[in-house]
């Protein structure tokens, strides 16, 4: 079995399933009371609100840097990656502590004409054309459709944290759980791009109905992923699916890394218990 190149995978549209999260996600946002407008998310130091807000700042920040070419957002000129996530975590808070005196009204309404906006621009755009970055996914550019797609994980998981926080029922899980999973697991051959040595097969297996099998290979130091298990994987993780999103999002906490089950070469296995999908 020889390892896919992301640009050779058939595109993935998660343009429907985006709509639909942000459709649902108003409707939720517009019962909101006060206080849940104000609960703590997993998020640490943000509300409801604040989350909100920064969602808003999302598809603000999309339009203006995608649609309209507009590199005033961009942050550059660090050293190292440590240096960026750290001026990334203090611009997104900035947003957030300069826009809480905005209504609950205003950020719905903002929220819905962005995201209208946002849903016209990704229309626009051909699924197989290159895009910027995805920081978890490598320095190269990377097809559009993975570009929406990590915008979706975006929304997905945001509002998941919103969802939890004010203790509503998550969206059809598993259905959109697999869609976010099918994103997140792109990251990690640049997550292992460090650990060297012969070739070697590592089978991944989320379970539960939003589950799937994938196989991180390495080929004369190069990682690669196929989905299914390589007949030649003597070493393998598995979790369910409600855990690997988490893990993924660096949302899981003690208790819930017991449902991680190793096999094989530890070394290999618990190098993926580190592996983010998000700019951490």
């Amino acid at each position: 079995m020889l390892s896919v190149r992301l640009w050779e995978l058939p595109p993935m549209d998660v343009r429907p399933h985006l709509r639909v999260e942000r459709a649902a996600l108003l409707e939720l946002l517009e019962g909101l009371t006060p206080d849940q407008w104000s609960a703590p998310t997993a998020c640490p130091g943000w509300s409801v609100k604040d989350v909100a807000l920064h969602l808003v700042d999302d598809d603000l920040g999309w339009l203006s840097r995608g649609r309209d070419q507009d590199p005033s957002g961009l942050l550059s000129g660090f050293s190292d990656h440590r240096e960026f996530v750290a001026a990334l975590h203090a611009k997104n808070d900035g947003w957030v502590k300069s826009t809480r005196v905005l209504s609950s009204r205003v950020i719905r309404e903002l929220l819905a004409f962005a995201g209208t906006l946002m849903d016209e621009y990704w229309d626009q755009t051909r699924l197989d054309a290159p895009t910027g970055r995805v920081d978890w996914m490598g320095p190269d550019p990377v097809p559009v459709w993975l570009g929406i797609g990590r915008d979706f994980t975006e929304h997905r998981v945001h509002g998941q944290q919103i969802r939890e926080a004010v203790g509503a029922p998550g969206l059809n899980d598993d259905y959109y759980l697999g869609t976010v999973l099918r994103i997140f697991i792109w990251g990690l051959p640049y997550h292992y791009r460090s650990m060297t040595g012969p070739d070697v097969d590592l089978a991944v297996e989320f379970t539960g109905e939003a589950g799937g099998v994938w196989t991180l290979q390495r080929r004369k130091g190069v990682w690669g992923l196929v989905e299914g298990r390589a007949p030649g994987a003597s070493s393998m993780v598995r979790m369910p699916s409600t855990t690997a999103w988490r893990l993924f999002t660096g949302a899981l906490n003690d208790q819930q890394f017991e449902f991680v089950e190793e096999t094989g070469d530890l070394g290999l296995t618990r190098h993926l218990l580190a592996a983010r999908s998000i700019i951490i």
